[in-house]
């Protein structure tokens, strides 16, 4: 029905555009997809200003950071010339994280020549504007002192030429839609400042930021990753090791979470990390509902679809470390931006704009834990002076609404954002051509025309709604249960079983259906006794989570007990153990993933 109600949704939208062209067309950025490239300055000033080259750990982190699947990682290390650079590479795999951090680790402290910024700025920009790369959210963190100076080369080039080439950088970034946030290392009091600030200014990067530490940089990443992705950060705690086991509690506090990253930035290597879920289980960092990352500064625990509610990390690491831990939380949402005119692009122009909040179906979000934390604004943009205001929006039947009256003669770009302290959810940016008439709202009988289509539309989807709360049970059931079994002694690899796929439209199947679907004959689906396999039902509830019905002859473990039924939330498991006719101790472990 979900998909259904998503169709009508599209139809309707073709209906109306098809009478006119009167948006500038959605736009959406799904919270966690970027395109970053390392801007890392890797000259002999940096051996006083990061001495303990930690710019290479920042690229570490931000490649445990991301979500599979949705991230190009690059960088660019520079000082007289290019010293090393790297494409942006899809990070799809583990392996593929792996092979970023194999190529940080290889150039280690590298640094060589003087620092020609203009030059490598312009590489850098040109790198990820001419990249393929279609989705949203590219951007440069740049990891320098800031302080340009060519020096002697057989070149003969000046500062004022890498200026000109940094000038020419600026302007190429912030016209194709490319902020370059700016990283100052200043651990030998000589960081240039000024020439950050206007780096990052005129690209329309919110700040510079200065580190000297480890700590402090992860601080500065995450709230880059979280500004420019829609993630939301949360800073839970900062101590000084006694030595002993410290438990860290952090909440989950909304369904929308598809990843929860756990940073943990340790003066010393941790000694023992654990972690339990919101029913006090302790969670496997197998890959399948966690994994885990180390390094010498820093931890990075990786959630995903976190249940709903409070989970607890336990840490234990040498007496007087410094411990500080942050929760970045990605979210898979989209936000779709439209906009009118009531004439040509100019001074005095009204703008009126919609935002809204969507799901990976494009069905509006309406959760109020979500939505009550987010404020709505339209920031706009004069492309010719570079100032900005923002516009205010409203939240008003699941869209944000709102308008601007803009005040030269000029082009313009907007950009909506939903934000608080802690998130920053971004549209991509429309461009306004100045005496552009395409987003002209139309007059007369075309208006009534759209008018009424819109209304039949809004009539369509109630309707869709009130047959949706009707015929509930008719609704196409999705989950995922992650198999892994365990007979004779013989571990087998984990196997799936997607209700959506095998058996739509049910939300009843016995155990026995799921084994022989998920494992190929003769493999764990044979080995696991029928007579038992046959005698358990797998149901999935009317609020989304499963029960598994108990049997004779088998322990349970894990999950919640109900009666004669084990209940399973999302991410939640649940082992079986049992003997087989040898009496041989065998296992099943499953576990439910909601889609």
């Amino acid at each position: 029905m979900k998909k259904l109600l998503a169709a009508i949704l599209a139809v309707s939208v073709m209906l109306v555009c098809s009478l006119g062209c009167i948006t500038a067309g959605a736009v959406g950025a799904t919270t966690g997809e970027v395109d970053v490239v390392f801007l890392v300055d890797s000259s002999l000033s940096m051996k006083t200003n990061d001495p303990d080259s930690i710019r290479t750990q920042a690229i570490d982190l931000f490649a445990d950071l991301c979500t599979l699947g949705s991230t190009k990682i690059g960088f660019v290390l520079f000082g007289s010339d290019i010293n090393y650079s790297q494409e942006p590479i899809d990070i799809n795999t583990e392996e593929d994280r792996a092979k970023i951090k194999k190529t940080t680790a290889e150039l280690g402290n590298y640094v060589k020549g003087a620092t020609d910024t203009g030059r490598a700025a312009l590489y850098a920009v040109d790198m990820l504007a001419s990249d393929a790369y279609t989705g949203n959210g590219k951007f440069i963190i740049f990891l320098s002192d800031g302080k340009t100076y060519v020096g002697k080369n057989k070149e003969g080039r000046t500062d004022e030429d890498s200026m000109t080439d940094l000038n020419s950088a600026i302007i190429k970034a912030r016209n194709s839609g490319i902020p370059i946030y700016t990283i100052g290392f200043d651990a030998g009091g000589e960081v240039d400042e000024a020439e950050l600030q206007h780096i990052s200014s005129s690209t329309y990067a919110d700040k510079t930021y200065m580190t000297k530490t480890t700590g402090e940089l992860s601080e500065i990443l995450s709230e880059i990753y979280v500004h420019h992705t829609g993630a939301e950060n949360n800073n839970i705690i900062s101590y000084v090791s006694d030595g002993g086991n410290k438990d860290v509690t952090f909440a989950i506090t909304d369904s929308s979470v598809v990843e929860a990253n756990l940073v943990v930035m340790h003066s010393a290597p941790l000694d023992e990390i654990d972690l339990y879920d919101a029913h006090g289980n302790p969670v496997l960092f197998d890959g399948t509902a966690a994994a885990i990352s180390h390094s010498e500064k820093y931890s990075l625990v990786k959630i995903y679809y976190p249940e709903v509610g409070n989970w607890r990390v336990s840490l234990r690491s040498p007496k007087d470390a410094q411990i500080d831990i942050n929760c970045i939380l990605t979210r898979d949402y989209n936000l779709d931006f439209s906009l009118l005119t009531d004439k040509p692009i100019a001074n005095g122009t009204k703008l009126k704009f919609s935002a809204v909040l969507t799901d990976p179906e494009k069905n509006p979000v309406t959760d109020e834990n979500l939505i009550k934390k987010l404020v709505g604004r339209v920031i706009v943009t004069n492309s010719d002076t570079g100032e900005s205001v923002e516009a205010p929006l409203e939240y008003i039947d699941s869209q944000y609404k709102g308008t601007a009256v803009l005040d030269a003669d000029a082009s313009y770009t907007v950009q909506a954002s939903l934000y608080n302290t802690n998130i920053d959810i971004r549209s991509e940016i429309i461009t306004l051509a100045l005496g552009d008439e395409s987003m002209v709202e139309p007059e007369g009988p075309l208006k009534l025309i759209l008018i009424i289509a819109g209304g039949a539309a809004v009539l369509i989807i109630l309707i869709i709604f009130i047959i949706k709360k009707l015929k509930e049970n008719i609704r196409m059931w999705s989950g995922r249960l992650v198999l892994t079994a365990n007979t004779g002694g013989m571990p087998y690899p984990p196997a799936y079983f997607d209700f959506a796929k095998k058996v739509p439209g049910k939300r009843k199947v016995m155990l026995s259906t799921v084994m022989s679907a998920a494992f190929e004959k003769g493999e764990a689906s044979d080995a696991i006794p029928k007579s038992i396999t046959a005698g358990i039902k797998i149901t999935m509830t009317e609020s989304g989570d499963i029960r598994i019905s108990k049997a004779g002859g088998v322990e349970y473990s894990g999950g919640i007990t109900l009666g004669n039924n084990i209940i399973l939330s999302n991410a939640n498991r649940v082992t079986l153990r049992y003997k087989d006719k040898t009496g041989s101790a065998n296992s099943l472990i499953i576990q439910y993933l909601r889609t």
